[in-house]
């Protein structure tokens, strides 16, 4: 959805004009929904609803118009190009770490598994090889304890490990994160693999101005925010294939405050949130880029021209 309405490809503008017509009747800003829309670019109907009555609803009415439409207009523009100047998915990293991640409102404190809210949000990490090799310790001794390098606590803590369980949020600059620590114990380990527990924390806080630039994420105010992590997990690793075979994370945020976009406008002021990241084998999902992708501390990551 991101890409679809910034982007400038024939298919995305396409896509825009549509849009535009639709629930929100503006250009610009966001255009989230559900849309039936013909491949000729009729609009048939569209909502931003979480009603699933609503939803079936519009989905009925813009079928009925669907069947009104002339066989022409059921075909794509005879002169439509399906070339693509850029996607994100071009960087996905095939031979890399990708974690699918899943988070949702805790509700009790301690948190419990049966007491959580309604709202849930998934997003995917990104690892290319080299970054994998950077989880790993070069001694393999048991009881060894490897502190991770700056590059992998940023990728997690500033893109990751963040309240965006209800709605969209912002990345935290570098200087936000006051701080982190996340490390590598050696448990287990034979000639073909080892096994680790991972352990880890971070402050972070964004008071004021944004820090982060002119860019997509760039919000219309500044608004307070920001979430404590606490994270434990465990890995093995296949030091043949030099790649992690078993590789989970779990972790209790601790937020505060709120985003342009996240959400929290009504409600408390605070709260808890569960986090889980485990490696995605799913080889149609796996390529769906990061949501902060084009914010990513990498050179590897193909930016738009």
């Amino acid at each position: 959805m991101w890409r679809l309405q910034g982007a400038q490809d024939e298919d995305a503008m396409m896509f825009q004009s549509m849009a535009d017509k639709g629930h929100y009747r503006k250009k610009g800003g966001s255009r989230q929904g559900i849309y039936v829309l013909s491949p000729s670019g009729d609009l048939l109907s569209s909502v931003n609803s979480l009603n699933p009555d609503v939803v079936i609803d519009i989905i009925k009415k813009g079928l009925t118009r669907w069947e009104a439409l002339s066989e022409q207009q059921k075909a794509l523009p005879k002169n439509f190009s399906k070339k693509i100047e850029h996607r994100w998915e071009d960087s996905y990293p095939s031979d890399g770490l990708i974690l699918k991640g899943a988070k949702s409102d805790l509700l009790s404190d301690p948190p419990s598994f049966d007491n959580r809210g309604d709202r849930w949000n998934m997003d995917h990490i990104w690892f290319n090889k080299n970054e994998v090799q950077l989880w790993v310790p070069k001694n393999y001794k048991v009881d060894t304890i490897y502190e991770c390098p700056k590059l992998i606590k940023e990728r997690l803590f500033r893109f990751h490990f963040l309240d965006n369980v209800r709605g969209q949020t912002l990345p935290f600059a570098t200087q936000e994160i006051k701080d982190s620590q996340l490390s590598m114990e050696v448990t287990g380990s034979t000639d073909s693999t080892t096994t680790f527990s991972i352990s880890g924390n971070a402050n972070a806080v964004a008071n004021g101005n944004w820090l982060l630039g002119d860019n997509d994420w760039t919000p219309n105010q500044s608004l307070n925010h920001g979430i404590k992590t606490q994270i434990l997990g465990s890995a093995k690793y296949d030091k043949v294939k030099n790649q992690f075979i078993e590789f989970e994370l779990v972790i209790l945020g601790e937020w505060f405050g709120k985003t342009q976009n996240n959400g929290r406008h009504t409600g408390p002021e605070n709260g808890h949130i569960g986090i889980f990241y485990t490696i995605s084998n799913d080889p149609e999902r796996r390529i769906i880029a990061p949501a902060f992708v084009d914010m990513y501390n990498a050179d590897w990551i193909k930016k738009p021209l």
